[in-house]
């Protein structure tokens, strides 16, 4: 047994390059797939943690305002067992000369969706300021004891800051649903007491938010319904609140990532063992026949060369252990800057070490499935060396006329490579394996950057949004629209069915020229219906020509209207009508958006409390952008991975296509052929093996990032595959080098090649 321990390390360091390329593999495996699970499950540890510590709601109902009788009806519905009130208001803020916006909400004195006091026990609802949100404080460094002058409704509200918080409501606050990731800086949001909104701010509404905790939340949903009629305006749940889904999502995410590429370099990782053991047995026919005449039996050898697959898989899983907390804290890092968590850990499972035992048992069992011929040959057998295959005619040789064209080195090249399909099959798997791995990773940030252009550039063109004020008359609002020529909309929320989840939004257009929407079949939106985005449509099972049932907020009546178009969109998933048809319905039309474009409006306008807010489609689009340079390390790492992959897979096959040809390459050495006649030959074989391979690679690289891109798809958000042409001209050139790197690799063997020891099958 010792002297097979010696016999295995020795082998190992002499054949050091090719078990390195199995051990890169085992390698990546592990880290992979461990590193992402301690991101992921560390996250979602934390989120869990944070879900419990703060008793975090499960519904919040917007109103436009509830009585106390309202609320103790709601309080009183059995699947109900919490529920609290409380009033919000938007407010401005001038910090550094730029007007900043925070949303103010009253403090409840129940115990449902606590936030974390930062440096405080409990908050005072008696005294007279502000809690600010950390993020917020921090962006624009302000301290606890500083004062913040709040602007409301004409009135000028100066308040010391008193303390900092988080809300567990708000892990991925963006501040607006006009943006698509947080604007620390720019959107904040805090606590004040009920009476310094009543006497500061001059605030007499009722409340106007329902928080609730609830076992069956679309039951309660048409429960609330009916008890607040007209008032009601939406109800978001844990899945459809983007503020609380969005952190949920990125975990699954995050996991998924890990299962499919883990899954992929397991898979890769037998094909390398299976391969470099192949090569292995047969460069050591001598080697065999010596063991064999010493007496070693077929168990023997099989237990020896399973080694090799046991002693890797152990070394690659324990340096992918060691190394997965980098990767971890890595990919942790990036996800700080747009969640808001008062705890962040990474954190594993059971399941690492289960998937490292179950890579070293495919490694070791690879590694025994390789040599299950050969050990068992008796010393004679094992010193005759493999024989020469018989060769066979492949399909070419049916078309006479092109077959009797190519010399006789070319033939014996499209012989001995169609003649043996596993190890096409190898070479073409190898090839399209890793260049559907580069694909993606380009085509993932090319898909979501395309999301961004695509919605805030053509599907729509506006150059500014103006946010009208919720208190505005339906006269201002018209000469608004009037005075700055824009194109007017109505977003709402809306109840959907069948299968709707929860509520979505519904956006009324009136005429302009500023919405570009087009159905999958490049339709514009016309009057006589409602439609679908593709996403949703997806989600609802419907089609054009199909029948849906929409409740519109501020309303009890609910119309049955056809489908008239899906619209392929990735923006928010949501529902498409025009102002006619809604006029149709005998419902209010009410703005509460204005598109206008580059013209010049009065400064008088934007600065008016009539607008609550102006929006560029600039700043969206960079807002967009920055969510997808969040997840920019890890389209890097597939990036990465991908090349390593085609290096390490395509190098291991080249290097078996040589040993299992040493005999034929010595042959033609010895009847005249030179060293660049026999290169030629490798070449132009390996260059159709990866022709072929890019041939079937393309194709599938697109089916796969269609595959992959849908793991980052939300309820919210849906993103189209998208592959820029540079992006696959890169990853074809990548691609096409890793393959024909082998060439090299044959042109060194060639000057080592003992044609002695090759005619005879052994080295």
């Amino acid at each position: 047994m010792k002297f097979l321990i010696r016999k295995l390390m020795r082998t190992i360091v002499k054949n050091w390059v090719q078990f390195f390329s199995v051990l890169l593999m085992v390698f990546l495996s592990v880290l992979f797939y461990t590193g992402l699970e301690g991101t992921w499950h560390g996250m979602s540890q934390s989120i869990n943690q944070y879900v419990r510590s703060s008793n975090l709601a499960t519904a919040w109902i917007q109103t436009t305002g509830i009585t106390n009788h309202e609320f103790k009806r709601i309080q009183k519905l059995p699947l109900v067992s919490l529920a609290s009130k409380s009033s919000e208001i938007s407010t401005k803020a001038r910090l550094n000369n730029q007007t900043r916006y925070v949303n103010l909400a009253t403090a409840t004195d129940n115990k449902l969706s606590r936030p974390d006091l930062i440096g405080s026990k409990k908050i005072n609802s008696r005294t007279t300021g502000v809690y600010l949100n950390k993020e917020f404080a921090d962006a624009n460094h302000l301290k606890k004891g500083d004062t913040l002058k709040f602007h409301y409704q004409n009135k000028t509200i100066v308040l010391p800051v008193i303390g900092m918080i988080r809300s567990p409501e708000k892990m991925y606050y963006t501040g607006s649903s006009d943006y698509l990731s947080p604007q620390k800086q720019n959107y904040g949001y805090g606590i004040v007491s009920s009476q310094t909104l009543a006497h500061k701010f001059g605030y007499k509404g009722l409340p106007t938010k329902v928080t609730l905790k609830s076992k069956k939340n679309f039951e309660v949903e048409s429960q609330v319904r009916q008890i607040l009629g007209a008032k009601y305006i939406t109800m978001s749940t844990r899945k459809s609140d983007p503020e609380i889904a969005t952190a949920i999502s990125r975990v699954s995410q995050i996991k998924d990532l890990s299962v499919l590429f883990a899954t992929i370099f397991i898979l890769l990782s037998i094909l390398a063992m299976y391969t470099t053991i192949k090569r292995l047995i047969d460069s050591q026919q001598r080697d065999i026949a010596v063991l064999r005449a010493l007496g070693y039996s077929k168990r023997a050898l099989l237990f020896y060369y399973s080694l090799y697959g046991l002693s890797i898989g152990i070394v690659g899983t324990l340096l992918g252990w060691l190394e997965s907390p980098i990767l971890s804290n890595f990919v942790l890092a990036s996800q700080k800057q747009m969640f808001s968590l008062p705890n962040w850990q990474v954190s594993y499972t059971l399941n690492s070490i289960w998937i490292a035992l179950l890579v070293i048992i495919i490694c070791t069992f690879s590694a025994m499935w390789a040599s299950r011929g050969q050990s068992g040959q008796s010393p004679a057998e094992a010193l005759k060396g493999k024989p020469s295959k018989k060769s066979q005619k492949v399909f070419l040789e049916t078309w006479k006329r092109l077959w009797n064209k190519l010399s006789i080195g070319r033939r014996w090249a499209w012989r001995d490579s169609l003649g043996d399909p596993v190890r096409l099959a190898m070479g073409i798997v190898g090839v399209v394996g890793g260049l559907a791995l580069i694909m993606t990773g380009f085509g993932t940030k090319d898909s979501m950057s395309y999301q961004v252009k695509n919605t805030f550039g053509h599907e729509f063109t506006y150059n500014r949004q103006l946010d009208l004020n919720e208190q505005n008359t339906d006269k201002l609002n018209q000469q608004l629209v009037h005075k700055t020529k824009g194109q007017a909309l109505s977003v709402i929320s809306a109840s959907v069915n069948p299968h709707g989840k929860f509520d979505r939004p519904l956006t009324v257009i009136d005429r302009g020229q500023y919405v570009h929407l087009t159905t999958t079949t490049g339709k514009k939106i016309h009057n006589g219906g409602i439609y679908v985005t593709q996403g949703l449509a997806n989600t609802m099972k419907v089609k054009p020509g199909d029948y849906i049932r929409v409740t519109p907020s501020l309303t009890t009546k609910a119309k049955k209207i056809i489908v008239k178009g899906i619209l392929r969109s990735s923006a928010t998933q949501g529902l498409y009508l025009t102002r006619l048809t809604w006029d149709q319905w005998k419902l209010r039309f009410r703005p509460n958006e204005i598109l206008i474009g580059k013209k010049k409006i009065p400064h008088r306008i934007l600065t008016s409390p009539a607008i609550s807010k102006v929006v560029s489609i600039s700043d969206q689009r960079n807002n967009a952008q920055k969510m997808v340079d969040n997840l920019r390390s890890i389209f890097l790492l597939i990036q990465v991975f991908g090349i390593i992959l085609a290096v390490v897979i395509l190098y291991n096959l080249g290097s078996l296509s040589f040993t299992e040809r040493s005999r034929n390459y010595a042959t033609f050495r010895i009847l005249g052929f030179q060293k660049s006649e026999i290169r030629s030959l490798t070449t132009s074989e390996n260059l159709s093996t990866t022709i072929l391979g890019l041939c079937i690679g393309v194709p599938f690289g697109f089916w796969f990032l269609a595959k992959y891109v849908t793991t980052f798809s939300t309820d919210q958000i849906i993103y189209y595959p998208v592959l820029n042409p540079f992006g696959l001209v890169a990853a074809i050139l990548i691609t096409t080098i890793s393959s024909l790197s082998t060439i090299l690799l044959v042109g060194r063997r060639l000057r080592e090649l003992n044609m002695i020891a090759a005619t005879k099958g052994v080295e």
